[in-house]
């Protein structure tokens, strides 16, 4: 067995040992992150199970174990996973970019079960090295992004020079939190409004 990794926050590379039946490391992580977003948007965080995440992707809890010390540090990667892999382009046309920009955002927090996760970071309990991760791997790239597209519209003339751009990034995806949190349906073309 290797070396133990601090939290999961960085998976360990280790030999495999055994023989799952998943392929090759890769596709083993993608089945066991992918596996964790199903589970995770059906179940919550609460019910997630390794078990079950072990399941439906296809290989053994102790093979997870190998890749993430524990539930929390495994669900940080998959939400990490999910919002990489979906990025959206950026065109250069700040509207543009920030409807698609939160239109990821509003795809990430409720189809692919993010929003427990942003639950969980709020508790006073979590592990301060995974809220870190989170905020690390979730929140400071999305948080560029914006700003990245606020930058072009104050540059285009499009928001004023003296805009505060890290407080007009909050708004925008507090606003989803609010409308949810006060038990509204947020509507489907939130992010154009």
């Amino acid at each position: 067995m290797g070396a133990v990794v601090p939290l999961g926050l960085v998976r360990a590379r280790q030999p495999d040992d055994d023989d799952d039946g998943v392929g090759s490391r890769g596709e083993r992580d993608r089945c066991v992150l992918d596996a964790t977003l199903t589970e995770l948007g059906t179940k919550g965080y609460a019910g997630l199970s390794l078990a079950a995440v072990a399941q439906v992707a296809g290989t053994t809890r102790p093979a997870i174990y190998r890749r993430w010390p524990d539930k929390a540090a495994l669900v940080v990667d998959a939400v990490a996973h999910l919002a990489e892999a979906e990025a959206p382009a950026v065109t250069g046309d700040p509207l543009t970019d920030l409807v698609a920009e939160l239109e990821n955002f509003q795809h990430c927090i409720t189809e692919a079960g993010a929003l427990p996760l942003a639950g969980l970071m709020l508790a006073d309990d979590v592990e301060p090295a995974v809220r870190e991760a989170y905020l690390e791997r979730i929140v400071s790239p999305r948080r560029a992004r914006l700003r990245g597209i606020l930058t072009t519209a104050v540059d285009a003339g499009q928001l004023s020079a003296d805009a505060d751009l890290e407080i007009a990034g909050s708004f925008l995806t507090g606003s989803w939190y609010s409308v949810h949190i006060a038990g509204r349906p947020v509507p489907d073309n939130w992010a154009s409004r």
